[in-house]
């Protein structure tokens, strides 16, 4: 069978602080664009329930808090993104990653043999103290002092040279998350037409 594309695809990387409303922004950017959305964590899980070694390791790591290594979350985008291909969908959300330089790297490399356009990274800015104030006002099981300072230094280390790395591409829309959910998304709304 052969595939063809009518468009290249548009993709968006959907990225902030923990507290910062992705989840809101991705409902709202989900709706206006009729994409299709990659939560990787839900891949994981799924595959977490799985009886094998690797469905037992993915689980153990989940458990712990841990990150998930990158060749094992490739591996359950990879299916995700051919089967998009192959349906003509309108274009792709990553919600939350990629969440490692080589992973943008990778996932460049898949695009571009694809024939997808080049992705957009749309980054909810809030600074450290709003999410860590946003975080606690929360509650959460896992929004801990401990786990909160944990979750920021690995945003800080890992995430934010994926963010920096888009904007010295002239690929990255910045919004500022620091205002009610409804003006976050009217800057966005008004951002990203341009590149749709």
């Amino acid at each position: 069978m052969v595939i063809t594309m009518q468009k290249p695809l548009n993709v968006f990387f959907l990225i902030g602080r923990p507290g910062s409303g992705k989840g809101t922004q991705l409902s709202f950017l989900k709706e206006m664009t009729g994409f299709d959305v990659v939560k990787t964590g839900n891949l994981l899980r799924e595959r977490a329930r799985e009886k094998d070694i690797i469905g037992k390791k993915i689980k153990e790591v989940l458990s712990e808090g841990k990150l998930i290594p990158t060749p094992i979350v490739f591996s359950l985008w990879m299916p995700l993104i051919i089967d998009y291909f192959g349906k003509n969908t309108r274009g792709l959300i990553f919600d939350g990653n990629p969440r490692k330089l080589y992973e943008a790297h990778m996932l460049e490399e898949l695009f571009s043999m694809l024939d997808f356009k080049e992705p957009i990274a749309l980054y909810v800015k809030i600074s450290e103290e709003e999410a860590r104030k946003r975080l606690l006002k929360r509650g959460r099981e896992d929004d801990r002092e401990e786990d909160i300072r944990e979750r920021l230094r690995w945003f800080k280390e890992e995430v934010m040279p994926v963010v920096d790395y888009y904007a010295k591409k002239d690929k990255l829309i910045e919004i500022n998350g620091e205002q009610s959910p409804e003006a976050v998304w009217k800057e966005t709304e008004e951002k990203i037409k341009y590149v749709l």
